[in-house]
């Protein structure tokens, strides 16, 4: 049982410290857990796997505990005094067989006594007398702080004069399914019916169902009390329920405690409207990007003009068919110049109204942080490498397919038509020249020479023009391939940012999964085990006591 709490609070542990480091608990989570007492009672014992039930007297100053450990040992274990608080130390009285090991280091050993007995009758209980509770001095309250999560069953010890103490009654609460309880009413020559019925009533309301109340008095002499059936109690719960199931008690609630931490950090976690986020998280992307794009746009055509202004007639037909010739440069300065603070300021914008989306469904920030400052970093870098890529791109290969294509045909009309209509004249003046000898036509005149040389001049002059016409410019290619490069990386982004909310999601559910795999044992282990006794431990063996 002890080992298997331990890999239950170990798994549970190990989970809530990811989910910790993940951002899905804060350190103030973790605190319900750290609050979860592991400390054994085995621990205690040299002989490991076999010890007594222990059980503690435990209440406030002056209602007699340590005369009610004397009264059941027979004699002076517990020292008693006058002075308050009466209890200055720990005692623990217990059967001889069992012999305590090293105390853990959580335990004043200084403060400490122990007193054995060789009485079988007595070999199942190990008895333990406390200092006060409300005790004035912090060392003695640390004294029973230190001693509790080792203790089976608590018998809470009041007066008539003291059972409505506030301090009691907060304990009470903070450890009522911690222990099994009985209930004792001390110093009963000086009490009243009335107040064992109200001391009842209290305790009903406090969730002790069914709550033994015995009468006790240790100092006046011939007073009738239940004193007799107070280690009877016990020995009958022991021989009905077993001495394992009654040690198990604290060990279940504290499995039990577990398991409510475990299912309280599911719940937290489920509750998580991570797709409901979805639509404006999409909506806040699509236009602060969009308002990003724009300005990149405008810094894109502001750093064309300073650069490439006066680099409108620089090209060659070989410059259009291969990269521009001297403007290897250009793609990284024309990059570095779109990037503007304003455009860094407005991303820390983005950034924030993204977290302020996420902190108004009431989510945690951490998980989406640390992937949108990634995301910021890596988007610029990716926006501006996906720009100069596009850019290089446009230069190297400057217009459209067709416009290059026809700036190429141009070319070869330029020396194409000139040659053509030269050989045209040519040939007309060499056949009428020789006609012209022979008598069989007239020479060539003036309107010939003029002709010719206008269709000469035309077919070298019209091809020129066209060509300068189709040809591509640098800074429109350039803004051409600078805006296509900024489009791809504001998508780029787009897409990514789209997909850190997936990835968010993707990952509360494998913690939910992850802590779902830890808690289904643990429900397991607390369903095989056997009903324990009821709220006071022994309601259901107590029944056929009498109790005033």
């Amino acid at each position: 049982m002890t080992t298997e709490f331990n890999r239950h609070y170990q798994a549970l542990l190990a989970w809530s410290e990811s989910a910790r480091q993940s951002g899905w608990l804060e350190e103030r989570d973790l605190l319900l857990l750290s609050g979860v007492e592991q400390q054994q009672a085995e621990a205690l014992f040299a002989q490991q796997g076999e010890r007594p039930l222990i059980v503690a007297f435990f209440g406030g100053t002056g209602v007699g505990k340590s005369s009610l450990l004397n009264r059941l040992a027979r004699e002076q274990v517990a020292r008693v005094g006058v002075e308050r608080p009466t209890s200055q130390e720990v005692t623990l009285y217990l059967h001889q067989d069992y012999q305590l090991g090293e105390l853990p280091a959580d335990l004043p050993v200084g403060e400490t006594r122990i007193a054995y007995h060789g009485d079988d009758s007595s070999r199942l209980i190990a008895w333990l007398d406390m200092p006060d509770i409300d005790s004035v001095e912090q060392r003695h309250r640390s004294l029973v702080q230190s001693w509790l999560p080792y203790i089976d069953w608590l018998v809470y010890v009041v007066s008539p004069e003291r059972y409505q103490d506030d301090l009691g009654w907060r304990f009470l609460q903070q450890r009522a399914e911690k222990h099994s309880w009985l209930f004792i009413m001390n110093q009963w020559d000086q009490g009243l019916q009335e107040q064992i019925e109200d001391f009842r009533d209290r305790l009903l309301s406090e969730g002790f169902s069914d709550p033994v109340i015995l009468r006790t008095s240790c100092i006046t002499q011939g007073i009738e009390d239940d004193f007799d059936q107070l280690e009877e109690c016990i020995n009958q719960a022991i021989r009905q329920y077993g001495l394992k199931v009654l040690q198990r008690h604290g060990l279940q609630a504290r499995q039990q405690e577990l398991l409510r931490i475990a299912t309280q950090f599911r719940e937290t976690m489920k509750r998580y409207p991570v797709d409901e986020l979805r639509a404006a998280w999409g909506s806040l992307l699509s236009q602060r990007l969009g308002d990003m794009a724009n300005a990149l746009q405008l810094n894109a055509r502001a750093q064309v003009q300073v650069l490439l202004g006066g680099q409108k007639e620089e090209h060659s037909a070989s410059d259009v068919a291969g990269s521009v010739t001297g403007v290897s440069d250009l793609p990284e300065k024309l990059r570095k110049g779109i990037w503007s603070s304003r455009i860094d300021t407005g991303m820390d914008d983005l950034v924030m109204e993204l977290e302020n989306l996420v902190r108004q469904r009431g989510m945690p920030v951490k998980p989406f942080s640390d992937l949108l400052r990634s995301w910021q970093s890596e988007g610029r870098a990716d926006l501006l490498a996906e720009t100069e890529n596009s850019l290089r791109r446009s230069l190297a290969r400057p217009g459209g397919q067709i416009q290059r294509g026809l700036y190429r045909f141009a070319g070869w009309l330029c020396w194409l038509l000139p040659l053509a209509s030269s050989s045209w004249a040519a040939y007309h003046l060499v056949v009428e020249f020789y006609l012209g000898t022979r008598g069989d036509g007239d020479f060539l005149g003036l309107d010939f020479a003029i002709h010719a040389g206008l269709l000469i001049g035309l077919s070298w002059f019209l091809p020129r023009l066209l060509k300068q016409r189709l040809k591509p410019s640098l800074p429109r290619a350039a803004e051409k391939g600078m805006s296509q490069g900024i489009d791809s990386g504001v998508g780029l982004m787009r897409q990514r940012g789209d997909q850190i909310l997936q990835h968010v999601r993707d990952q509360l559910g494998h913690q939910i999964s992850t802590l779902e795999l830890i808690q289904r044992p643990l429900q397991d282990d607390l369903t095989r085990q056997p009903a324990l006794p009821g709220t006071s431990g022994i309601a259901a063996v107590a029944s056929g006591i009498e109790t005033s």
